[in-house]
């Protein structure tokens, strides 16, 4: 899930991890970025050590230098503010000093530096990301722990404009991108095809059509999608690929024989018309018919 907001309520944000996922928190960085928003820091890891520099903002100095907060608990109590001034006098000379003047105020309590350090990563597809020095289990979340994921987030959309939560693939740990849900099915009447392609779950496929289904998913996550988003009730539609550098939406219903739709418009209200409605109104890009020239046909858009 991608973030590029300051969070006020975390768990909206984590709507589209499962119960027994693991995540973590970060942000897909160029070189440029890193080197101009995070410092390097020097430990005993075998790894870069990073974290925002405190001119990012509020956030980056909770996490490196901590803050003082007013204890409301406790009566007010005086203190002085240095004030700077200058007067002239009669005999047109002039004169300078500081007063201290009186005010009140709450005492003020010393909050540690949160001290979140991020190191480099790669997702299963291959992009370089930055991510926090923390693992999190959907299930077993506290409200301590939803107060972290919640700094993080908002820490990173500080420094570097957005933030992402990445859960961590079963099989190979690595970090993997959310498929996003959106609350309308994609492409109405399409075919059954998220599950049983990322965990091979039989829902009458052939074997064939199977091997089939995931060269053609291989060969768009090959291209590194900046986003996926899937449609309501239970995986049924089209799966849409945003390739942000290529400005191109690909709605693929993967089942062989169907077609693939690329589209380089507003991909939320194409994504709620019939096939027929696409068609009739020349409103795609590009449509592949699922054949041999189909992995042509993908490489010559994306590359």
């Amino acid at each position: 899930m991608q973030i590029s907001k300051r969070v006020v309520n975390i768990k909206r944000y984590l709507t589209d991890i499962k119960d027994d996922d693991r995540f973590v928190v970060g942000v897909q960085l160029d070189e440029a970025s890193l080197k101009d928003r995070f410092s390097i820091l020097k430990t005993d890891q075998p790894v870069d050590v990073y974290s925002p520099k405190i001119t990012d903002g509020i956030n980056a100095k909770r996490n490196t230098i901590g803050e003082y907060k007013p204890d409301k608990s406790k009566p007010k109590e005086t203190c002085y503010r240095a004030q700077y001034w200058e007067l002239k006098d009669w005999g047109g000379h002039w004169h300078e000093g500081t007063s201290y003047i009186p005010y009140e105020r709450y005492p003020r309590i010393f909050i540690k530096p949160k001290g979140i350090k991020f190191t480099s990563n790669n997702l299963a597809t291959g992009q370089k990301i930055l991510v926090a020095n923390a693992i999190f289990e959907m299930d077993k979340l506290t409200e301590q722990e939803l107060s972290s994921i919640k700094f993080m987030v908002n820490l990173l959309v500080e420094a570097v404009g957005e933030a992402e939560i990445f859960p961590l693939d079963s099989i190979t740990g690595m970090p993997v991108r959310v498929i996003k849900t959106v609350n309308w099915q994609i492409i109405p009447k399409g075919e059954r095809i998220w599950d049983f392609i990322k965990h091979d779950i039989d829902h009458g496929v052939s074997k064939s059509e199977k091997v089939m289904i995931k060269e053609r998913f291989k060969a768009l996550e090959n291209y590194l999608p900046d986003g996926m988003y899937k449609g309501l009730d239970s995986y049924i539609g089209y799966v849409v690929f945003y390739y942000k550098s290529k400005g191109l939406y690909v709605f693929d219903s993967i089942m062989y024989g169907q077609a693939t739709y690329v589209f380089d418009r507003d991909w939320k209200e194409v994504s709620k018309l019939t096939k027929k409605q696409i068609i009739d109104g020349g409103l795609a890009k590009a449509r592949l018919i699922h054949s041999k020239s189909w992995r042509n046909e993908i490489d010559k858009l994306l590359k």
